[in-house]
């Protein structure tokens, strides 16, 4: 009797449940893939904020990220090309050695940063209240529940 089942192949012994099952799980593994963070809208009530050496040196709000548009600057002796577009932002161009910042690519949601380790410039997308004016700078994604 034991060598006849090791015999049978393995799918011979599923019920219908079972296949109902596995599409059950299929159909979600789908669906949380396409709606996941990678699918995510571009910034959406948020801004784009450049800091240098922990100093945010430019705010771009979501309403002009929604436009196309690019500015230059300078930072620890490095410079750097920022574009924007429909929502999205990116280091284009800069004459670091590494050029990591320029890898990084288009960033366009919440949390997403492109750095440039040896200049100190970070970009990166920020809600869309830049500061609380308490004079600690703190924005309100920082604000816990415990500690400020």
């Amino acid at each position: 009797m034991v060598l006849a089942r090791q015999s049978t192949p393995w799918y011979r012994w599923l019920k219908w449940g079972d296949y109902l099952i596995y599409l059950l799980i299929s159909i979600a593994a789908v669906v949380l893939f396409f709606k996941g963070p990678a699918f995510l809208s571009p910034i959406v009530g948020g801004l784009a904020q450049v800091t240098v050496d922990g100093q945010v040196v430019k705010s771009i709000p979501a309403t002009e990220l929604a436009k196309t548009g690019q500015f230059k600057m300078e930072a620890n002796g490095f410079h750097y090309t920022i574009d924007y577009d429909h929502g999205k932002v990116r280091i284009s161009a800069a004459d670091c050695p590494d050029q990591v910042c320029v890898q990084t690519g288009w960033v366009s949601r919440l949390g997403q940063v492109a750095a440039c380790v040896p200049g100190h410039l970070v970009l990166s997308v920020d809600h869309s209240t830049p500061a609380n004016g308490d004079g600690t700078g703190a924005t309100t994604a920082e604000v816990d529940v415990i500690v400020r």
